[in-house]
């Protein structure tokens, strides 16, 4: 293996070593802004060790075939030491104000989608409501007039035909009645 592969082989593992520190810093905030069960976090630990140890051999077939040597774990100790000497503190920082600028972004657009949709909506439906109630109050009071007009209007035929139904039927007794005395009459005479 040429001098210039090794060179390449280093500072490839070099970058692996830093990125895995940023990736751990990362990995670690959101660990801790979440509150997961200690199963779960047990869990994803492995995920992310698994899923960092996947990246390095990928970039270490890409980059040299593969080969592991001695030179290859100084290189990612040495970028990973770096990473925690000089921008560790700096990144996780940065991360911070990211997260806080995200979640301002996110509670922005909840009250602009809030205020543009989510109240006009509720406006328009309680606008509604209230139009349909006073239709279906306005509606009510005319049916309520209309019905007693109709009972004014139809009241002295119906003083009339229960006049004419007890001068016809007798005094005490009904339609009804009568009826039934009249079949049961019939049937007696059968």
């Amino acid at each position: 293996m040429s001098i210039t592969i090794q060179l390449q082989t280093v500072l490839a593992m070099s970058t692996c070593g830093a990125l895995m520190g940023i990736g751990f810093d990362t990995y670690h905030v959101f660990k801790g802004k979440s509150r997961l069960p200690l199963w779960l976090v047990f869990i994803f630990d492995i995920l992310f060790w698994v899923g960092s140890m996947g990246a390095v051999f990928y970039i270490l077939l890409k980059v040299n075939d593969g080969v592991i040597r001695f030179p290859i774990f100084f290189g990612m100790i040495f970028g990973a030491w770096l990473y925690f000497l000089i921008g560790s503190k700096k990144y996780i920082h940065f991360l911070h104000r990211v997260i806080k600028f995200c979640q301002w972004l996110y509670r922005t657009i909840i009250q602009i989608i809030d205020t543009l949709v989510v109240r006009p909506v509720l406006f328009l439906y309680r606008v509604i409501l209230m139009l349909l109630a006073f239709l279906y109050s306005v509606l009510l009071a005319i049916t309520g007039f209309l019905w007693k007009v109709t009972r004014f209007v139809i009241s002295p035929f119906a003083k009339w035909g229960q006049v004419l139904g007890k001068k016809m039927f007798g005094k005490t007794t009904g339609i009804w009645t009568n009826w039934k005395n009249w079949f049961h009459s019939k049937r007696k005479r059968e």
